[in-house]
């Protein structure tokens, strides 16, 4: 049974996709701080199991959290895991500063090891576009696992200096898609990931 963990859930499109996709048993955490979207997924997804801020998870916990199958309690297998997610983009979009993920002093986050430091050393970010990190940092925790984790990871379309800098970071070039093709809205959004039967 998969187990998919979705950061930035919001109201869990995520798990509308995996029921348009046909995918009827599966294990979902959900990292989620906004309470409407949570009383909205509460409301159509029970089995859902919300795991907090993105700042505050810990693979090594998440591996703790139990899910009644068949009405016996069942671990969650971390090896086994997707993940999921679209990190915050107004520091990213053409719409928005286009700062990208910077500190409250305009020092640019480009390497998952500068985030760290800055955050440990008590820095503050501006925005929330500085969570793609903890997007980077959660996958690699799960890549040290299972160096073949498999991931999905959305943006917004940027400057070319970010869109280097995802690549770079995430270790894959993305998919172009944009959402006129499913509805009115004209929106491209970038979609980097290793799952094959999507990249095919």
């Amino acid at each position: 049974m998969k187990t998919i963990i979705s950061l930035f859930d919001g109201m869990s499109c995520g798990q509308q996709a995996i029921n348009k996709l046909g995918l009827k048993e599966y294990k979902y955490l959900a990292s989620e701080i906004d309470k409407y979207s949570i009383a909205v997924t509460r409301k159509n997804y029970i089995n859902t199991i919300h795991i907090g801020s993105v700042i505050d998870i810990k693979i090594e916990q998440v591996s703790k959290y139990k899910f009644r199958i068949n009405n016996l309690p069942e671990l969650i297998d971390i090896r086994e895991v997707i993940l999921i997610g679209g990190s915050p983009c107004q520091g990213f979009s053409f719409a928005g500063k286009r700062n990208g993920a910077v500190t409250k002093e305009n020092i640019e986050i480009m390497t998952l090891k500068q985030y760290l430091e800055l955050k440990n050393n008590g820095f503050e970010f501006q925005g929330q576009s500085y969570l793609f990190w903890e997007y980077i940092r959660i996958l690699r925790e799960l890549q040290n696992i299972n160096e073949n984790i498999e991931f999905l990871l959305e943006n917004v379309e940027m400057q070319k200096k970010w869109k280097d800098m995802f690549n770079e970071t995430v270790g894959v070039h993305p998919l172009k898609i944009n959402s006129s093709l499913f509805s009115a809205q004209n929106r491209v959004r970038y979609y980097w990931t290793n799952i094959s039967d999507i990249k095919e």
